[in-house]
């Protein structure tokens, strides 16, 4: 395939069609494999300095971090900085992509635009989420900072998930497990599991008695880990209490956790999952029956033999009749499920 392709020289033609529909379209053609490496980035800057549509400007800086040909770094910086005639969603862009390509000469106006408190906050939040793309030459004064200040706390938490686990300041994290506001709870939960071996176990389990259901499910999921981690040290009580949850997804990941020690949890509560109204939850629950073997009484087989057949959803069904082939020592193949839209799934239940 040559630079003068007829079909790559329409694309380049469409960019600059007076239908947004169309150079919508054409930038995102532009991203296929064949196309890339002929991309100029005067021509994708001209471009972005062209039109005034957010939709565009963020498809053009997209393209931008997919080439390999030095991007004009210069004049990205100087739309970054101009507050008078960027717009803010145009600075927000053109800020991740700085990060995302890694420019070593933006990175000291990236923080001096975070320092600044007079700046767009969703600015500031955007550059503190993309800290974590710069690695090591973040310093960890700074990242504590950011941990502290009520404005970018949420980005930062955000950002010590990616960090090394034996870095990760708990003492610093743990106060935010039972913060006022719950995204700030539910990221908190998040980053100390981030911590793997130095989780504290007591504040996840705490946390399965939060107010809000998403804190729940966070620290609900949490537990996976923490019975991969920890094992017999995790107490069973809180976990069986949480199989009770009026939010789905906490029961449907509790019973994944469950399913990490087999031989103590109480097959009975298990089972009683199976009626559950939600059909992920119910795959949870024959997951895990699955794993418990000789333990699972033969009583429990005409019910199995019931949801395999007639359930509504087909995943149960699925399910169902590989845990009964596991449960009679077969070995099915591997299970695969089809990547399909759950919604109507979930909407019938």
């Amino acid at each position: 395939m040559r630079k003068n392709d007829r079909f790559y020289l329409h694309l380049l033609a469409q960019c600059q069609s007076a239908d947004l529909e169309h150079r919508l379209g054409a930038l995102e053609d532009l991203r296929k494999d064949e196309y890339l490496d002929w991309v100029e980035p005067q021509f994708l800057l001209d471009r972005l300095n062209s039109t005034s549509h957010a939709q565009e400007q963020a498809a053009i800086l997209r393209l931008m971090c997919e080439i390999e040909k030095p991007l004009p770094i210069e004049a990205l910086m100087t739309i970054l900085a101009d507050r008078e005639t960027s717009t803010l969603s145009q600075r927000m862009e053109v800020a991740h992509t700085l990060a995302v390509v890694q420019a070593e000469e933006a990175l000291d106006l990236l923080l001096r635009l975070l320092a600044d408190s007079n700046e767009e906050i969703a600015l500031r939040e955007v550059i503190t989420w993309d800290l974590a793309l710069w690695g090591k030459r973040i310093p960890r004064e700074l990242l504590l900072a950011l941990l502290a200040d009520p404005e970018l706390c949420a980005a930062a938490l955000d950002v010590w998930r990616s960090q090394p686990p034996q870095s990760i300041p708990l003492e610093a994290i743990v106060p935010y497990c039972t913060h006022e506001e719950k995204y700030l709870r539910e990221a908190a939960i998040k980053t100390l599991m981030a911590t793997e071996h130095r989780v504290p176990i007591d504040v996840i389990l705490s946390a399965l008695g939060d107010p809000e259901p998403e804190v729940r499910a966070a620290a609900s999921f949490g537990c996976i880990r923490l019975l991969e981690w920890f094992g017999d040290q995790i107490p069973l009580e809180p976990l069986l209490q949480a199989l009770f949850d009026e939010y789905p997804p906490v029961r449907e990941n509790m019973l994944d956790a469950l399913g990490k020690v087999p031989l103590r949890i109480p097959v009975e509560t298990v089972a009683a999952a199976l009626t559950d109204s939600t059909f992920y939850v119910r795959c949870a629950a024959l997951e895990t029956l699955s794993l418990m073997g000789e333990r699972v009484p033969s009583s429990l087989y005409p019910a199995l033999q019931e949801l395999s057949g007639s359930d509504p959803s087909p995943q149960v069904r699925l399910r169902a009749t590989r845990a009964l082939l596991l449960l009679h020592g077969m070995r099915p193949a591997p299970l695969r499920i089809p990547i399909i839209d759950l919604t109507l799934d979930r909407l019938e239940e």
